[in-house]
């Protein structure tokens, strides 16, 4: 279908504000805190503004971390939530992570108020190449059935050994924001995809040109892996205090 340029799901009301997460909680950090809490208020029509409306990365992350804060994959915090729900940060506690990554909620009355609010279905979108980078997109636009608001997904990649960033060129689109222009091989971090821009540039191999039919990494296929047009739009638990962290790729 025929899909508009730009779409930048942070815009909305379902969207929580950017936050710092604790330890290796990444996983849930983005499969919860960002993506289930976008979701269910999308579904509730309610603002994800107070802690009423926000769901801790904690509650799962500490059923899954080991009791030493190893990092945890987002579709078994979103199977916990299928099976027995997720309480909002008010009944948590307070915040995100209240009493650390060691503590398992207690109380009756708080399970019970947990298990309003579950996940039904996940799904996967294989991107890798040009038609489920398509499926991806209109999800993030009208989340594949025509909604007037699209859904987040989440990903994840390698941010330690050579991963970069830099700043989208003058005279380009969104020039001077952040953009990833590399992930190191090992990945060891979870994020969550909220839009795209279909006209940011970046010029990969600096020949003063932005292509995506050239092969610019000289593996004789042109591919996703040569474009410098085009973009998704990242959001990731690394905020600072006054700063978002937000990012295209």
């Amino acid at each position: 279908k025929s899909l508009p340029s730009a779409a930048d799901n942070t815009q909305h009301k379902y969207f929580r504000p950017i936050f710092n997460q604790q330890g290796g909680s990444c996983g849930q950090a983005s499969g919860v805190a960002y993506n289930f809490t976008y979701a269910i208020n999308f579904a509730r029509n309610l603002a994800a503004n107070t802690p009423q409306t926000q769901y801790p990365s904690h509650y799962t992350w500490n059923f899954l971390n080991g009791g030493v804060g190893n990092g945890s994959f987002y579709f078994d915090g979103w199977e916990i939530i299928s099976a027995n729900g997720c309480p909002n940060v008010e009944t948590y506690g307070g915040s995100l992570w209240e009493g650390g990554d060691r503590r398992w909620m207690s109380g009756y009355s708080n399970f019970r108020a947990g298990m309003q609010n579950r996940a039904l279905e996940m799904f996967t979108i294989d991107v890798s190449t040009p038609d489920g980078l398509l499926v991806l997109k209109e999800w993030m636009n009208n989340q594949l059935n025509g909604s007037a608001v699209g859904g987040l997904a989440n990903f994840a990649a390698g941010v330690s050994g050579t991963f970069s960033m830099t700043m989208l060129p003058t005279g380009t689109p969104e020039a001077y924001k952040s953009v990833v222009t590399h992930w190191d091989a090992e990945v060891n971090h979870a994020m969550t995809f909220v839009g795209y821009n279909d006209s940011v540039r970046y010029d990969f191999n600096m020949d003063g040109k932005y292509t995506n039919n050239i092969d610019i990494n000289n593996d004789n296929t042109v591919d996703m892996r040569d474009w410098e047009i085009g973009g998704l739009i990242m959001v990731n638990s690394w905020g600072l205090v006054g700063a978002d962290w937000k990012s295209v790729v």
